[in-house]
């Protein structure tokens, strides 16, 4: 009974998923339709609740773990990346909105840089539990695949001809470098989902940064040739990133409060 009830919780969990993902993606498609400016408003105001809500569920996740053991250790750096880059959303709307100025380089960057390191951390005691599983055969694979995405990433920013200072061409390449090293672990932790070692649920919390990956990568190239605006299409990835972190979030606080129910039981039995 259980394990059906599992089962049907998770289908019901990964259509919430799929309707959230293309509900999104439809609204900034219906924006840019109607016309940039409001693809622009739209968009920016979109990334207050969307990262909002990840922050939230990563502090109640950090706060129910506490500061000991790798778990913990694992959802206070989470909730460290989740708050700079909810940081870096506002101050990227705020600069484009209230100052309209260009939100790159700008004091967003530093929060999206600084959530770099506390998301390397969390992946890495993510995965610890797993240790035994993941082989070297993974580990030189991943490090290829994000080689292989970095080497691009690397050549339009130094090859940059859309006018930029050093100083940005310098910020924008940081991105590629930091994006394939969060990219490794990412990838192993997608392989052991595949190999039937984790569940799909659980797997979001790396598939998340693969999706945003994915989106820097894009939107690296169309700011290069000066064809990005807030809210182009590159922008629905991002988006997609912070809901499968949200939902990865969730799911494992549902499994921390299915654990301690089980535990309260069996203590109430003896």
């Amino acid at each position: 009974m259980n394990k059906l009830q599992t089962r049907l919780e998770t289908l019901q969990s990964q259509k919430f998923i799929l309707l959230s993902l293309a509900s999104t993606g439809i609204a900034i498609l219906i924006a840019e339709y109607i016309g940039k400016e409001t693809a622009s408003i739209f968009t920016n105001w979109i990334f207050v609740p969307i990262p909002a809500a990840m922050l939230i569920l990563s502090i109640i996740m950090a706060k129910k773990h506490g500061i000991t053991g790798n778990h913990g250790k694992a959802w206070i750096a989470f909730a460290v990346f989740s708050a700079c880059w909810f940081i870096a959303e506002q101050v990227w709307l705020v600069e484009e909105l209230f100052y309209h100025q260009k939100p790159f380089p700008s004091g967003a960057d530093f929060f999206y840089i600084a959530g770099y390191p506390a998301y390397f951390i969390f992946a890495m005691l993510y995965l610890k539990p797993f240790r035994s599983a993941i082989t070297k055969k993974m580990i030189v694979s991943s490090s290829l695949v994000a080689v292989a995405v970095l080497i691009p990433s690397m050549y339009w920013t130094l090859e940059n001809n859309s006018g930029e200072d050093q100083f940005s061409i310098i910020l924008g390449a940081s991105y590629p470098i930091a994006d394939a090293i969060v990219l490794v672990p990412a990838i192993i932790g997608i392989t052991l989902f595949f190999g039937g070692k984790v569940n799909f649920l659980w797997s979001l919390m790396l598939v998340g940064i693969l999706v945003e990956v994915v989106a820097d990568t894009g939107f690296q190239y169309f700011s290069l040739d000066n064809s990005y605006y807030t809210g182009h299409p590159v922008d629905i990835l991002f988006l997609w990133s912070y809901i499968l972190f949200s939902f990865g979030v969730y799911d494992n606080i549902k499994v921390f409060k299915s654990k301690m129910n089980s535990y309260t039981d069996k203590e109430n039995l003896r």
